[in-house]
């Protein structure tokens, strides 16, 4: 704190070692936790018991032991003790005052460590799951989407979640799209310029009348935010995202599209990067199911839950069994996609009367009721 009101300087240590530095995070019970502090403490057991870890599940144990975690009168502490060698690389930042460095860095070890110990499908690592989604190590595909957590929406009603689909397709087209960047007040915008039947091609679709009235029909609904709230962050919905959009004929009859986007939408910190699953033209159930997954898996928690059955009930328009098929059957096409990519494991859970069993494999006759799958958090 001395440090931070500039009140003492980082040199006044230059001749001293950083012997010993505590980090630690406070997570609040909550109404929603589904276990005990008691029943996640005895996970954390289990799961320590196969590494050999130095750790501490209670709070006063005395000796080397670097975790600690332990229950207080309303929440959990995680406790993060650093000693000795782990402590040298952070000393030169001490003493040349570099503390947003030190802090950053400090923090990021916390989190790492922590998210190799865990068991982190429990509902008291909810916290830890959300930092570790930037950190992890994961390839950046050659075609991908970014997502951030979505709201959990009915999108199936008036073609909400086709609209937003699209809007996570153009982002995703525009971002390698030369820009000139502009400001209205403190927000910064880019003006994107691109052949409308580029996108049209992008998106599968024909370069007809058709498709051009819908796309004109699309930009409309992204001037007016009403996309944006989709987006769980605050700070999406409150962005002017879209504030000017133009479509004009240029040279040889060919549609320009002239759009300013706000720059957040493109350099916001994405806890998601999905496979890009458009190599095909989509039906308009398979771009339902398509969206459904991407709306599931970005979702804070670890295990990542399809009711398939309330999902078909909440349907739009009335399936039938054959159609029902069909979709099921493109919801495991949509996964094994993830799978492929490493963004899930290999185990999933099929849900049944209630209860979940696990399995290896996905079958359209197995996942009726609903199914459950895990994604991997690389650290």
């Amino acid at each position: 704190m001395l440090l931070q009101e500039k009140k003492l300087r980082g040199e006044a240590f230059s001749d001293s070692i950083l012997g010993r530095f505590d980090v630690y995070y406070r997570r609040e019970d909550r109404k929603t936790d589904k276990t005990l502090p008691e029943d996640f403490l005895e996970a954390c057991h289990k799961k320590v018991r196969k590494t050999n870890q130095n750790v501490s599940f209670e709070k006063n144990q005395k000796g080397n032991n670097y975790c600690r975690i332990y229950k207080e009168k309303t929440s959990l502490k995680f406790e993060y003790e650093m000693k000795g060698q782990l402590l040298r690389k952070y000393h030169s930042l001490l003493i040349s005052n570099c503390l947003e460095e030190l802090e950053n860095l400090m923090c990021e070890g916390f989190l790492r460590h922590f998210g190799k110990l865990l068991p982190l499908e429990e509902s008291f690592t909810d916290w830890l799951v959300v930092k570790l989604r930037p950190l992890r190590k994961q390839k950046l595909f050659f075609a991908t989407f970014h997502s951030h957590y979505l709201e959990e929406k009915k999108f199936s009603e008036g073609g909400s979640g086709k609209k937003f689909f699209m809007l996570l397709q153009f982002l995703n087209y525009a971002q390698n799209l030369d820009y000139e960047r502009g400001a209205l007040g403190s927000t910064t915008y880019r003006q994107v310029i691109f052949q409308v039947k580029d996108f049209l091609e992008y998106q599968k679709k024909s370069n007809n009348y058709y498709q051009l009235k819908k796309l004109i029909e699309f930009f409309d609904e992204l001037q007016t935010n009403s996309l944006i709230k989709f987006f769980s962050d605050k700070e999406y919905r409150s962005l002017v995202t879209i504030p000017e959009v133009a479509l004009t004929k240029g040279k040889q009859n060919c549609w320009v599209g002239r759009v300013w986007i706000s720059e957040e939408l493109f350099r916001y910190s994405h806890p998601f990067i999905l496979p890009n699953l458009i190599t095909k033209k989509l039906t308009k159930h398979e771009v339902e199911v398509q969206f459904k997954v991407i709306q599931v898996f970005s979702s804070v928690n670890i295990a990542k839950t399809f009711w398939i059955k309330d999902f078909f009930e909440d349907y739009s328009v009335k399936l039938t069994n054959q159609q029902k098929t069909k979709m099921k059957k493109y919801f495991i096409e949509c996964l094994q996609q993830y799978k492929n990519h490493g963004l899930i494991d290999e185990t999933y859970k099929i849900i049944s009367k209630g209860t979940a069993y696990s399995t290896k494999e996905l079958t359209s006759k197995v996942i009726s009721e609903g199914f459950i799958v895990y994604e991997k958090l690389s650290i």
